[in-house]
């Protein structure tokens, strides 16, 4: 894989709320998870963050 796929690395203390969403990898093609935060800001799931679900939404 690209190494422009792993250079987005959140650097938070604090929570974000937002919804889990799977987007396409722009450098490589392919999909990740990740939470769009309610300022629309993706942060992308990678291996040993540490996460809550809140809810579970139904549409």
């Amino acid at each position: 894989m690209n190494k422009k796929c792993f250079n987005e690395k959140p650097t938070r203390t604090e929570y974000v709320e937002g919804i889990v969403t799977a987007r396409k990898c722009d450098a490589c093609g392919h999909h990740e998870l990740g939470i769009t935060a309610q300022n629309g800001t993706y942060i992308p799931l990678k291996p040993g963050m540490k996460i809550r679900v809140m809810e579970e939404t139904r549409d």
